[in-house]
């Protein structure tokens, strides 16, 4: 039996059920996985309903993580270290690849927290964005005390929320800057493309269907022909055109600076 086929046939206990975790939860049940979803209270929980895969949903941590072969954190980074020791006794027995999807807890962290239930902690950072929600996040991954194969399963088993890519952790900072805190800034251009259509005289509802379909088309484009994007608007943009034009104007206002400053800012800590 593969890896892969292993880790589709064991349990994975994602813990908590905000976004990211009922995300991750769907995803990985719809990939085969045994999936039970744990968290402290029952809202989210009944609000989760039903999915293919899930198989529990439960406020005992205990009974998540029993025979669990993967532990997937899904809180805020500043609950992690405090889940991890609620979770002791129980890693301690299954001794699960411990999962992280909270961006900040660095492996040696997350490897020191596990380390007094588990004395060869296996642990990864997967850090996905809220993309994951309709199986298109790009989750970055890296981990420690875990070789190649093992590293290359996890990966797989994430794939089933969109598209993850091993990366060292010294580029968490601007791979996240670009996937996750990227996602508002895609979203800052769909309101400017509104407003701007709006004020040209389009309806809101066209607007956005018409900035969000060209977003999905180019990035459609992109992964289909590989080409580097600056290829791709020389065979859009004509001698003395409207869209040279309307490029033009953005570099004026400071567009390709404005992103990268953006981007730059947001990886720095």
């Amino acid at each position: 039996m593969s890896d892969k086929d292993k880790h589709s046939k064991s349990a994975i206990a994602v813990i908590g059920a905000g976004n990211i975790g009922a995300a991750m939860a769907r995803g990985l049940g719809r990939a085969g996985a045994k999936v039970r979803l744990y968290n402290r209270g029952r809202a989210r929980l009944e609000a989760f309903g039903e999915a293919p895969g899930v198989e529990m949903l439960t406020t005992d941590i205990a009974k998540a993580l029993d025979g669990a072969a993967v532990a997937v954190i899904c809180v805020e980074g500043d609950a992690v270290e405090p889940v991890i020791r609620q979770m002791g006794k129980s890693l301690a027995k299954t001794r699960p690849v411990v999962v992280s999807c909270a961006a900040a807890p660095t492996l040696a962290l997350l490897s020191a927290w596990v380390k007094p239930f588990d004395g060869k902690p296996r642990v990864v950072r997967v850090l996905p964005n809220i993309a994951a929600t309709v199986g298109n996040s790009v989750n970055l991954v890296c981990s420690c005390g875990m070789d190649e194969v093992e590293e290359q399963t996890v990966c797989r088993l994430f794939s089933a929320t969109g598209k993850s890519y091993v990366i060292p952790e010294e580029l968490f900072g601007p791979a996240m800057a670009i996937s996750s805190c990227g996602i508002a800034n895609v979203l800052r251009y769909v309101r400017a493309a509104m407003e701007a259509g709006v004020q040209l005289g389009l309806n809101p509802g066209l607007a956005k269907e018409l900035a969000t379909g060209s977003l999905a088309g180019t990035a459609a484009l992109l992964d289909a022909v590989g080409a580097h994007p600056e290829v791709l608007v020389d065979t859009v943009t004509t001698p003395g055109g409207l869209t040279i034009r309307g490029l033009n104007t953005m570099e004026e206002k400071g567009f390709t600076p404005a992103v990268i400053a953006g981007i730059k800012a947001a990886s720095s800590r």
